[in-house]
This record gives C-alpha cells, structure tokens and sequence, in this order.
C-alpha cells in the first residue's frame, strides 16, 4: 500500500490572536483510500476499507505532531465531550462538540457537507471543535459548545471551515419550520418551491448571539468545490476533518501565522 501524504492540500485557518492554537481543516487529496473514497478519507462507516482509513488517519496525526485525535461519533445532536488524553485512548464518544485543555490533542469533526465549527480562547488555554449540520445547530450545538469551554464567549475566536454554501443547500419546510422567525430573514431564500440555506450565517448568527464576537468564515463550499467531499453531490462518499489542538509554541519567536486565502463568507 502506498504512503499516506497528509501533507497535501490542507486549509489552515489564520488564527491571529491564538498564541499555541493549531488548526487546518483536510481535503480528498493526499491519502490512500480508493474511488469512490479517494483519497483522504478520514470517515469510518462509510463503506471504506478500514485498514486505508486507518492509514490515512496516523499519517494525520504524524503530519500534526500531536500525541492522539479524538474522534467522535456524530449523531446531529448536542452532547459536548470534555476532550482528555485517556477519552481519545478508548472507543469514540457519541457527541457532535468536544473541548479540551490538554496539549497536543487534536479535536476532530467529520464532514461531507455539514459545517466544522472551531473555537479556540484567545489566550490559547483551551480549545473547542463542533460538528454544525442543521439538525445540530437548530437544536443548539453551537451556544452548548461555546457554554461548555471555561472562558468568557468575548474571549473565544471562531473559524467555520469547509461546509456546503447557502447557494447549493436546498432545504424544505421542514427545515424552515425549526428556525426562529428572526433567522429565517437573515438566513433563507426562497428557490420555487423550497428554500436555500445559508448554514454558515445561522452559525455566525447563533455564535453572536451567544456572545462571541470574533468570527471567521473560510468561505469554501464543498458541494461546489471538487476538493471535498461531498455527501450531497456524490451520495457514496468519504468525510474529510477539521481540527484544532493547544500546543507549546516553539521558543525563539511568535508562532508563524498562516492565513488560508479565503474571504469571509
């Protein structure tokens, strides 16, 4: 089996006030899975060989220089999980958010449409990670996560990574039945007989108004761009993951910032 290349084709979000806080968000490209997987896929249940996924997975964690992942089993609810070195050592939690204090542990969310939400404290002394479709986000993942880290909302900075755009996410009535009469001006448009739904602005929407104030969208669609996986526009289909972890920045200097290009949505 050839080498995973973790490396290739990540999204690193630009976290500039988060001294210690390491993030990036993955792609198709750089691993070992075959079509109709190919070939980063980090999901396991979705029909891949598990062994490929595996691979894919460690050559993540090499590529991050972290000690563990903890990965999560994602249900589209609420449930937030107090990430430790010894939760990522066991079976995958049934939560949708998870944060953590501890150094060199990553936080992963799995997607293949839905929007990854990162959250990090400013200070760098804690970090948060959500799995943001709309079941979850309407049902309140967003204000649980932000209310589960040990910091003031004010001092947390969010990024929205790659999920699908409120121009390819056609949603019907019974979507729009659970938003709030406020959001659905902000956040809908109509599209003949069903509606488009802006799901990165009803997170920022619901971010702001659990009092956080610094956010920032990556702006990539993954129904509308090739590089993610998508489970809308293909159906059988991988997962790509977003990730955050605290670590020590290397001495000698502040930490490299590294922007990923993108505007905000």
């Amino acid at each position: 089996m050839p080498a995973a290349r973790a490396g290739r084709g990540l999204i690193r979000p630009a976290w500039a006030n988060c001294h210690g806080v390491g993030a990036l968000a993955t792609t198709r490209l750089g691993g070992v899975s075959r079509p109709p997987y190919d070939t980063f896929n980090l999901g396991r249940g979705v029909g891949d060989e598990p062994e490929r996924v595996d691979r894919n997975r460690r050559s993540l964690i090499d590529h991050m220089g972290v000690g563990d992942i903890q990965w999560l089993d994602q249900e589209h609810g609420t449930t937030v999980l107090a990430a430790t070195v010894s939760t990522a050592a066991g079976a995958p939690a049934t939560a949708d958010a998870a944060w953590t204090a501890d150094e060199n542990l990553g936080l992963a969310i799995l997607t293949a449409d839905c929007v990854p939400l990162l959250l990090a404290d400013l200070g760098g002394g804690a970090v948060a990670a959500a799995h943001c479709g709309w079941r979850g986000t309407v049902g309140g993942v967003v204000e649980a996560t932000v209310d589960a880290v040990p910091v003031r909302p004010q001092r947390l900075s969010a990024w929205l990574g790659p999920g699908i755009c409120g121009r390819c996410y056609e949603v019907g009535a019974d979507v729009v039945d659970r938003l709030e009469a406020h959001e659905r001006a902000v956040v809908l448009t109509p599209k003949q007989s069903k509606w488009c739904l802006d799901l990165p602005s009803l997170i920022g929407h619901r971010l702001q108004r659990a009092g956080v104030r610094a956010i920032e969208y990556s702006g990539l669609c993954t129904h509308c761009d090739g590089r993610f996986f998508s489970y809308r526009r293909d159906g059988l289909t991988g997962r790509s993951a977003t990730l955050i972890w605290r670590h020590r920045p290397a001495t000698g200097g502040p930490e490299r910032r590294i922007h990923d290009g993108s505007q905000p949505h």
